[in-house]
């Protein structure tokens, strides 16, 4: 549609069309739609850049729980199937980090789901490829929000 938006079927409660932002669209707030979160069955929100420079996996959940942007302060790292929202919209969400593993530096992106008690799972940008890294290596971050 030209004001951005895309037809999302029928509203369960009324029948009614259901539209959404298309990703990638800027909302008026300055967050970014990217999608449904599969875990919430809401809306997803994310940031229009990558958090400054890498966090271990610790450090990356206290910077989003501690973030205020965009007039908001419920941001969380995101669940791996959040990730993959992210990374499906990549192209029109824009500005993420798909060069993979650079000098074995950080390539991934970190996600909330632990695997143990030292790792938990991140996403490669370039491929879409999965894997539990541990807590401690500092990796890239995109913190989201759903409503």
């Amino acid at each position: 549609m030209p004001d951005g938006t895309v037809y999302a079927g029928l509203s369960m409660d009324t029948g009614n069309p259901l539209f959404v932002p298309a990703p990638g669209r800027r909302m008026p707030d300055g967050t970014v739609y990217a999608g449904i979160s599969p875990d919430a069955d809401k809306p997803l929100y994310t940031t229009s850049q990558d958090a400054p420079g890498v966090f271990s996996w610790l450090k990356a959940q206290k910077y989003c729980r501690a973030l205020s942007a965009s007039r908001r302060r419920d941001w969380h790292v995101p669940t791996l199937g959040e990730l993959a929202v992210l990374f499906i919209n990549r192209a029109s969400i824009g500005s993420f980090n798909e060069t993979g593993y650079v000098n074995n530096g950080p390539g991934y992106y970190w996600s909330s789901v632990q695997v143990g008690d030292a790792s938990a799972w991140g996403q490669r940008f370039n491929d879409g490829y999965h894997e539990d890294l541990n807590k401690a290596q500092d990796s890239l971050l995109r913190c989201v929000r759903s409503s």
